[in-house]
């Protein structure tokens, strides 16, 4: 097991646990929670939370036998009427926050939400990407680039983007809401793939199409072109990661 997922899953008994998924995503978190409650055999549960319902049948192909200990419900992260107060053993968000983080102070909102379901004593795991603002050494550059690029063409499409929420400051709101032991380790980036820069180059034209100037989306569709030419060319390193664990 990778240090990375040994600080976000361990340390914790996941027998007859209530786990709170947020959010189901592409199912990677939901799928390792259910073999852990699997593997307790201790009766858990999971509730897995996400915005667009349609991530929920792809999730379920993925558990296969896993999906007896998973139940899927539409809800925003900020606001879960569905989810009781104080009903939650653990929560796990992954690689989400950053989505709560489009407008100012909506990612504090999530956090208070999870403060609120989670039990006295209950855990909270977090997991995100720790964009760089600027390449500082040539193997970063491809990473940098296509952040930076997602993140303006985000903009210009629907006025909204993913934007980098950074430890010191999850952790200044988790203790301005009431969460205590925070704790977090940064963990180096991993050599960037070709599957998913494959992937990037897919998902990129689509996006930059709806872009209703001419020039403006000729230039972007070039500069996607360039930044996946350059990673033909040099490789590239991925995005650093954090892990941020604490209690209510």
């Amino acid at each position: 097991m990778s240090e990375w997922l040994s600080y976000l899953y361990g340390g914790i008994d996941y027998s007859d646990l209530a786990v709170l998924d947020a959010a189901t995503g592409a199912g990677e978190a939901t799928l390792e929670l259910a073999k852990r409650i699997a593997e307790a055999d201790g009766g858990g549960k999971i509730i897995s939370v996400d915005i667009d319902p349609e991530a929920f049948p792809y999730a379920k192909e993925k558990l296969g036998e896993f999906a007896r200990f998973v139940e899927f419900a539409e809800a925003d992260l900020t606001c879960m009427p569905r989810i009781e107060s104080e009903s939650c053993d653990l929560i796990v968000c992954t690689l989400t926050l950053c989505a709560l983080n489009d407008r100012p102070l909506k990612a504090l909102r999530g956090l208070a939400e999870f403060h609120r379901v989670l039990k006295k004593e209950g855990h909270l795991r977090i997991a995100e990407d720790y964009p760089l603002p600027k390449a500082t050494r040539p193997e970063e550059e491809v990473q940098a680039m296509r952040w930076q690029l997602h993140k303006c063409v985000a903009e210009l499409v629907d006025g909204e983007r993913w934007t980098e929420i950074y430890p010191e400051e999850v952790e200044f709101a988790a203790s301005l809401i009431g969460f205590q032991d925070i704790e977090w380790k940064r963990f180096p980036p991993d050599t960037l793939k070709k599957d998913t820069m494959e992937e990037w180059k897919e998902v990129m034209p689509p996006m930059v199409n709806q872009i209703e100037d001419e020039q403006t989306r000729n230039a972007f569709l070039a500069f996607t072109s360039k930044i996946y030419k350059k990673f033909e060319e040099q490789g590239g390193m991925g995005t650093p990661s954090y892990v941020m664990r604490m209690r209510k």
